[in-house]
């Protein structure tokens, strides 16, 4: 699954019915660990790399992992930044791969490229033609 997909499936998980906390370190421990900061695009790196030290900052008790040790010592305004932050950079990561995805515009070609080649040298425009 892409790295996308993984945020995409991320932010489902927390928009499920749980506490936030249990929703963020579950989202986090099934979904967002698997993502390596060079899937993304250079300028959202930082950012992921942020949110990932920033959920794995606890050392963790035995039988935990240090997500749920971090996400237990957060007060709630603390896992809602977290959480928005995850949802923002999935927004940030889907525009940047729809914007990668679309075609881009072809260059115009310069006037004097046209104006210079061989057969449109003696060529009158239909605009003066009657006025020569």
């Amino acid at each position: 699954m892409s790295a996308c997909g993984k945020l995409h499936a991320a932010t489902l998980e927390l928009a499920k019915g749980t506490s936030l906390k249990h929703r963020l370190a579950v989202a986090f421990s099934k979904h967002l660990r698997e993502i390596e900061a060079t899937e993304l695009p250079a300028a959202l790196q930082e950012q992921f790399i942020a949110i990932r030290t920033g959920l794995e900052a606890v050392r963790p008790l035995p039988g935990e992992s240090a997500v749920q040790a971090t996400v237990r010592k957060m007060s709630a305004a603390q896992a809602d930044i977290y959480a928005a932050r995850i949802v923002d950079l999935f927004g940030e990561v889907a525009r940047a791969t729809t914007l990668a995805a679309l075609p881009r515009p072809a260059e115009a070609a310069p006037l004097n490229a046209y104006r210079d080649r061989a057969e449109t040298l003696h060529v009158v425009p239909l605009l003066y033609a009657a006025e020569a």
